[in-house]
């Protein structure tokens, strides 16, 4: 069902409102008029200049093995943050590549002002026995939903080994060097240079994030979208209730404002013919196994889920496709040498959703973009297909335009000893970088603090120098983001 009128299309238009002063003395919030851009679908990836990209070895090269500068006897992790707390970094920064909506500070917040962990937790308001003897939480739900679309690629990172599932989460060890003439004081950790995407999954772990974004409700949605008057809730005020509820709804607004084209989420009952999940799963498979645009047919297309909600697919394919936009944009800026990409499909957030309907919806998003553009540095793409055989059939179809992309299972790149990356049969990925994921949220710096079985997140974290780079309170954290933006958020430091 497309929902169509003049109404609506004059209201998008018109849908403005004026400062309105809050409840905290001396602070206004406004949100105005959207560029002409609002609500379409991107079709391009973002051009990133030079001087967006942190420094990094054109050279560097995931099929050997290096020594670091880390002793074998030290933790990867806590040694790479210390440097940088002593301002001694031995890894770069991220390039932050997010979508043109997101608001600078923001931005800032998501990457300054996240808990030290978050295992299965969002905001927590006072009161939750959770906050007990920590400081406020400071980012709302829907600053995290807002997550989704900014995403931290780290140019080097330093891995001690590759990360494998063997009845948990570990990784296969590289080991150490010899030391300096035998002597085991000297000895030094032997790593594997690769990227890592901080890419954060879709957030459907519970009720309150994404499906808080997508769903249906009853009463309709108008998007609003949020102008250069607009001011961020500061932390104490979050804290209240009403306030926190106020400004996330504005937040959602902006959201359903970029990622519609009505600008609008219309009342549940305004869609008695939702798609059945297997009717969705077929919709989208379509769209990425056949020629026409899905970006033109998705447009009013809603779907009954599992536990009865109903939601936008155009919302949510609209924002997969800012998700792979926003990643492969970095990758190819950062990677000349070539790149071998690896996903693994979410499970614990796509509890309120479904994994089927969230892999279609990111190889639909990708099938977009290939169609539209050349990804020049891609030299493989391989997906974990063990709870979903179809994915490798789907991952070809989706990139079928782009010409000498391998598409293959991940577990057979990694074959080697105890499960180790091996490309003696992909000649593609010789001198390429291996792309990697941690698979967090926006709520936690689980990659800093979480233990190595606890998660992919705790493996990829305690075994490389990814922590480092993206260590909250690092002066250069902001340097490299795409688009740029002027960051003028608080100026404690994290906790």
């Amino acid at each position: 069902m497309t929902l169509t009128n003049s109404r609506l299309q004059s209201s998008k238009q018109e849908r403005t409102l004026h400062c309105q002063k809050s409840q905290n003395p001396g602070k206004e919030r406004a949100v105005v008029m959207a560029s002409t851009t609002a609500g379409k679908t991107p079709k391009t990836l973002k051009s990133i200049s030079q001087s967006q990209i942190p420094p990094l070895d054109p050279a560097s090269r995931s099929d050997i093995l290096n020594v670091s500068q880390i002793l074998a006897n030290e933790g990867p992790r806590g040694s790479h943050l210390a440097r940088v707390r002593e301002g001694k970094a031995l890894v770069p920064p991220p390039l932050i590549s997010s979508s043109e909506f997101v608001p600078g500070p923001v931005v800032e917040l998501l990457m300054r002002r996240k808990k030290a962990s978050a295992l299965g937790v969002k905001f927590t308001a006072p009161g939750d026995f959770r906050t007990a003897g920590r400081k406020p939480d400071e980012i709302t739900n829907m600053e995290g939903a807002l997550h989704t679309f900014v995403t931290p690629v780290v140019g080097k990172c330093e891995m001690v080994g590759d990360y494998r599932w063997n009845g948990g989460h570990g990784v296969a060890l590289f080991g150490s060097d010899g030391g300096e003439e035998g002597d085991w004081r000297t000895k030094r950790l032997m790593v594997r240079t690769c990227v890592l995407s901080a890419s954060i999954q879709m957030d459907f772990e519970g009720p309150k994030v994404m499906m808080r974004v997508c769903k249906l409700d009853g009463s309709e949605v108008l998007g609003q979208n949020l102008g250069d008057a607009w001011e961020m809730l500061d932390t104490e005020s979050k804290q209240v209730e009403e306030l926190r509820r106020e400004y996330d709804d504005t937040l959602r607004r902006h959201m359903v404002f970029h990622l519609t084209a009505d600008g609008r989420l219309p009342a549940r009952n305004e869609v008695p013919n939702a798609m059945r999940h297997d009717e969705t799963l077929k919709f989208l498979e379509g769209g990425i196994t056949e020629a026409h645009e899905i970006a033109d047919n998705v447009v009013g297309k809603y779907a009954k889920l599992h536990n009865d909600r109903i939601v936008s697919l155009e919302l949510l394919f609209n924002t997969a496709v800012h998700q792979v936009r926003n990643e492969f944009s970095a990758l190819e800026a950062m990677c000349s040498q070539g790149y071998v990409y690896t996903y693994d499909p979410a499970s614990i957030f796509a509890r309120e959703i479904g994994a089927e309907l969230l892999n279609r919806l990111m190889l639909a998003a990708l099938r977009h973009l290939s169609n539209n553009n050349t990804l020049s540095n891609l030299r493989i793409f391989a997906i974990n297909d063990y709870a979903d055989r179809s994915l490798v059939g789907l991952t070809q179809k989706a990139l079928e335009k782009q010409i000498g992309v391998r598409v293959v299972p991940k577990h057979e790149l990694f074959r080697g000893r105890g499960g180790q990356y091996d490309i003696e049969k992909f000649k593609e990925a010789e001198g390429a970088l291996l792309v990697i994921h941690n698979n967090s949220d926006g709520f936690g710096q689980n990659i800093e603090t979480e233990w190595e079985s606890g998660s992919l997140d705790g493996a990829i974290g305690s075994n490389g120098s990814g922590a480092a780079s993206l260590e909250r309170n690092r002066p250069d954290l902001l340097d490299f983001v795409s688009p740029v933006i002027q960051p003028h958020g608080e100026k404690e430091k994290a906790s």
